[in-house]
């Protein structure tokens, strides 16, 4: 064999070398990169959530990127909201913002929106399949204003939650409830039940504050805290899967033939306390909680109440105003030494007709104001200072309070009650 010869068979055998060894390395990459490509794929494909809005109080404003303006009224039916669009209120109008996965109705996340807000939604991703180990991701920014948020325990994957404002972020990972007040000078941090990390402007400092704690972060400035805070007077206020703290009085049925209702803790990613009856008659029931606490030196008490009615047959609350499906009632002893009891119903159906009808509860020896109508079906959220309230009506204000009640009256009717709290500021 020549030396030419050679050289080629040598040549032809590199190549076919080559070719082998290339065909396995591209055979190894494909094998190794396939399922890698597959498994990142998997990890992180997104879809958003569903996020509706709904009008509490008022008219809700749903501004787009491109300059494009909504208007929400209240008792309209809920609209869906995407990234890139911002939600505001003005003097008298709250709304309420709710995160759910594609295709259910679990709850993740509800923001309870106050007057005077500007909100823009900025994330609100789920993971595409199953198998991902990724949280759903929630981002707002709060320009200004005051929110309230809720966020349920879940049972698989929890919200990961961001609210950016002007002087810093907060995240949110646990379960519970938070509170945001944002102004010109600085951001208030409250967590009510959970934990938040706060991150300042230049994001070099963190806290973290637990339950009943707060923080601030001034413009420029790492955060403040732990500073004192509201306390909630009212344990198991969100009615954590039971109903401890909270005493079920019997139930009052007008006709011997007719049923009482239940009581129940029901569950959906959020515990809600569900009073339901179908009857003929009068019946109600009361849920009490005793609180026994001196207010005597708070600055200020706030009740605050989440709640929907899904059912009712009585127009407004009956014919002496005293049958709504939902009465909030607070028994006090004044500064004066005087046992009172303030009061406020809530109704979803009827027009107020003065002599079928009344907007108030004519046979009650309470202090109340008229009975506000709410959206049937619809999450709704009452927030007063029960001192305000009171000195707006010319009563002597609390020294001490005794019990908070939730009476739930009618015919047939159903109610949820998702949240009671009293908040009592030093």
């Amino acid at each position: 064999m020549s030396e030419q010869t050679t050289e080629r068979w040598l040549d032809r055998q590199r190549f076919a070398w080559g070719i082998l060894l290339g065909g396995f390395a591209v055979c190894l990459l494909l094998t190794i990169s396939i399922p890698v490509s597959v498994s990142a794929y998997l990890q992180n494909a997104t879809e958003l959530l569903t996020v509706v809005v709904a009008a509490n109080q008022g008219t809700v404003g749903i501004d787009n990127e491109s300059g494009g303006r909504r208007a929400l009224l209240e008792g309209e039916t809920g609209l869906t909201v995407e990234p890139g669009e911002s939600l505001l209120t003005g003097n008298n109008a709250t709304g309420l913002l709710s995160f759910s996965p594609p295709d259910s109705e679990l709850l993740l996340a509800r923001f309870q929106i106050y007057s005077n807000t500007d909100l823009r939604l900025q994330q609100a991703d789920a993971p595409q399949f199953a198998v991902s180990d990724q949280n759903y991701a929630i981002a707002v920014e709060l320009d200004t204003g005051r929110l309230r948020l809720s966020v349920p325990k879940q049972e698989t994957r929890q919200p990961v939650i961001i609210l950016n404002t002007p002087q810093g972020s907060i995240n949110v990972t646990d379960p519970g409830q938070y509170a945001v007040i944002v102004s010109n000078e600085e951001t208030q941090v409250t967590v009510q039940d959970g934990s938040a990390l706060i991150f300042g402007s230049t994001g070099s400092e963190t806290l973290t504050i637990i339950a009943n704690e707060r923080a601030a972060i001034p413009n420029g400035l790492p955060p403040i805290g732990p500073l004192e805070t509201e306390r909630n007077l009212v344990r198991n206020s969100n009615f954590s899967s039971t109903t401890d703290f909270w005493n079920i009085l019997a139930w009052q049925v007008e006709r011997v033939d007719q049923p009482a209702g239940q009581v129940r803790i029901l569950e959906s990613g959020e515990s809600r306390l569900n009073i339901a009856r179908l009857g003929i008659g009068h019946a109600d029931v009361q849920i009490r909680q005793s609180v026994n606490q001196n207010v005597s030196e708070l600055t200020s008490l706030r009740m605050l109440v989440t709640f929907r009615i899904l059912n009712q047959s009585l127009a407004v609350c009956g014919i002496e105003g005293s049958e709504c499906p939902l009465f909030v009632r607070l028994n006090y002893i004044d500064e004066s030494g005087v046992s009172n009891t303030w009061q406020q119903g809530f109704y979803a159906f009827g027009d107020v007709n003065p002599g079928q009808n009344p907007d108030s509860c004519v046979r009650c020896a309470v202090i109340q104001s008229t009975h506000e109508r709410v959206s049937l079906g619809q999450d709704y959220f009452y927030d007063v200072d029960i001192r305000e309230e009171l000195a707006r009506q010319g009563r002597v204000p609390p020294q001490f309070i005794e019990s908070v009640i939730l009476v739930i009256s009618g015919h047939s009717f159903e109610v949820e009650i998702m949240d009671v709290a009293l908040l009592a500021e030093e």
